[in-house]
């Protein structure tokens, strides 16, 4: 089947060249980017501040003067998330408490001897 009809004889349509093709994809690809960026980096701040305040109340029920300190790992044992370590002397290099999620919430702490 061809492309040419006798009604499109004239030569007023737009001329698409190779090159304007690829300066148009090239331009979408750059808006996408410029739409999705704030909302990667807006993800990101968030759930490291979350993740931050969640991880300091853990380190504290882990012992009265440890700090705290938290870390993404795309590829963590329990699933993408923030890690939460709990270091207490100095040079510790940090005791894993757990795995907090992408999106942490508010800590529920357990006292001993209740079950959950």
């Amino acid at each position: 089947m061809s492309d040419w009809h006798p009604e499109f004889d004239d030569d007023d349509r737009p001329v698409r060249t190779d090159r304007r093709r690829r300066m148009l994809r090239v331009v979408v690809l750059v808006a996408l980017a410029g739409m999705l960026l704030p909302l990667v980096l807006s993800a990101y701040g968030v759930g490291h501040s979350a993740a931050d305040r969640a991880c300091a109340i853990y380190a504290t029920a882990y012992h009265s003067t440890a700090s705290s300190r938290v870390a993404l790992d795309l590829f963590a044992e329990g699933g993408p998330g923030w890690l939460c370590y709990a270091e207490v002397g100095a040079g510790d290099r940090g005791v894993l408490l757990g795995n907090l999620g992408l999106m942490p919430g508010a800590p529920r702490l357990i006292e001993p001897g209740r079950e959950t």
